[in-house]
This record gives structure tokens, sequence and C-alpha cells, in this order.
């Protein structure tokens, strides 16, 4: 038995270890879905089934796509929000581990050196993690569902720690794949700017139709796409949130001017940007357009798994 495995056994079979499960399932949200940034105890697992969206966490946007998983932890603050042109369907975990075991620790997974770790290609993760979500959902509530939440968390934690150690030796990326990186971070920091593919080419130097396919290819959007994405993803908050003008707000999320922000967002979201505003009127002022005050009551649909 390697050293994984060992750190995590010794973990499972500890008397005061324990795991709490708040949310598990398998969820679809609309395109240009947005929940807004939030904490909690939990450490949250998302593996993504379809579609693309991004995750906001501590104020770094990570764009995701199918057969990605993103592990955040514990009191990390966080926001989701949906490409805007399709649908995308998720597998969600959130749960506490109580008591950890000083030898368990030191495995990859539980050392927390980050707020979050993105993984590729996780198809394994997913199986692992929808095991749980039938366990929970099927197995009455009994010493033998508690021994196979176990079993299922003792394999899951196997998979992850392994991946984020193959991970952590492949993570040297070289040449235009780098790039790509770097060209994400730069959008990141600037979508609110006047920006377009042929001026990152010029910057980047590197095609500007090498950046278009490579994009599309790590983020599951395109580079338009993605910027749309996080700009009306902003303009909802400020509408919702503050009293600003649809003009500052267009000046403000990059769009230029008020008539191409309504445009865009009637597009999108199939109402202008004041009748999002006005929503606001019949529901709770402190909640958001799909989201409840609540974290766990998500504006989505569950999907039965059998």
């Amino acid at each position: 038995m390697n050293r994984i495995k060992e750190s995590i056994l010794s973990m499972v079979v500890s008397d005061s270890f324990d795991i709490r499960t708040r949310n598990a399932g398998v969820f679809r949200f609309p395109a240009a879905y947005r929940y807004e940034a939030h904490t909690h105890c939990e450490i949250e697992i998302n593996y993504i089934n379809s579609g693309s969206c991004i995750m906001g966490v501590e104020g770094v946007f990570v764009p995701l796509k199918r057969g990605d998983c993103i592990i955040v932890y514990a009191g990390v603050k966080h926001l989701f929000i949906v490409e805007d042109k399709e649908n995308c369907r998720i597998t969600q975990l959130e749960f506490e581990v109580i008591n950890l075991p000083e030898k368990a620790k030191e495995m990859c997974f539980f050392r927390m050196e980050n707020p979050y770790i993105r993984l590729r290609g996780c198809e394994d993760v997913c199986e692992y993690m929808e095991s749980l979500c039938r366990i929970r959902r099927y197995e009455k509530d009994n010493a033998n569902r508690e021994m196979l939440v176990q079993l299922g968390y003792f394999q899951l934690f196997i998979e992850l720690s392994e991946k984020i150690g193959c991970a952590d030796r492949g993570s040297q990326k070289k040449g235009k794949i780098e790039k790509i990186d770097k060209i994400i971070q730069y959008i990141n920091e600037n979508w609110r700017n006047d920006i377009c593919i042929e001026e990152i080419a010029e910057r980047f130097e590197i095609s500007s139709r090498y950046i278009r396919k490579c994009f599309q290819q790590e983020t599951g959007m395109s580079c338009q796409q993605y910027i749309c994405t996080l700009r009306l993803g902003k303009a909802k908050e400020l509408l919702w949130f503050t009293t600003k003008s649809v003009t500052e707000i267009a000046m403000d999320t990059g769009f230029g001017s008020s008539q191409y922000f309504c445009r865009v967002f009637q597009k999108h979201e199939h109402m202008a940007p004041m009748e999002y505003r006005n929503l606001w009127k019949n529901r709770n002022r402190k909640g958001f357009p799909g989201q409840s005050s609540e974290p766990e009551k998500k504006n989505q649909i569950k999907e039965e798994k059998k």
C-alpha cells in the first residue's frame, strides 16, 4: 500500500474521523446563469459533465470545460458563472471533514496550500462522485450507508490525491500552451477594457488563428464568449446591487456604449437591463436572480441518477 492510501486509510478508520455531506448531486444550469460570491465551511468539488463555465475564486477567474474538476477549499469566497451560449451540467459534492488525523494532513488533497485546485481529465473522479451521490440519495440512513459513504470518500480522496500529485509533477508548460495560460490571465485582468484578439496576438507574439483554436480547446468557449461572459456577469451584479445607470454600467464593464450593452444583454438574457433590475421589486433585495439567500437552494435543476 502506497503512502497516499496509508494516509487515507488511517483517516477513515480513525474513531474521531467524520465526514458531513451538505450537498451531493448532478445539476443542470441554464446559459448565462450566475451564482453570486459566497463562502461556506465545506470543501466543494465540481466536475463539469457538459458545457463550460467560470469559477471566480478569491477574485481569480478560472475557466472550466467538460472533463475538468475544481476543488474549492473551505472558507474561500467563490462564485459561479455559466457560459452565455449553452447550458452547463455539473456533478457537485460539498462536505466537511471533522477531526482530520495528523497523518492525513500530509496528503496532497488536504494540504490546502492554495484556495483552489483545477484538474484536467477527471472522468474517473466523476465516477466516484456520482457513486457518493447515489449512496446519499438511495441508501437508508443506517450503519451500512455510513460504511459505504466512508468507502466512497476513501476512493475519491485516493483518486484526487494521485491526480494532484501527477499535476504537480507535470506542471511545467512550454511554448504556445504556456502563452494561452498567460492570455487567460491577461483577459482576467483587463476584460473591462477594450481588447480584441488581434491586440492580444500582437502582445503575446502568437497568431490570432492559433489563439482562437487553443483558447477553445483550453476553456470550452471562444475568446470573445469568455470576455462577454465575464462582462455580462459583472453587469448583472451591478444592476442588482447598485443604482448605477445603464450607461455607467456599460462603461464599467467594457461594452463601450449603452446601446451596444443593451443589445448584447437583450440577446443573452431575453430582457432589457432595466427589466432585469426591476425583478428585485418582488424578491429579496439581498438575494440575486437565480440565487436564494441560502447557498444550498440554488435555482438549478437536480437530476435523478439511478
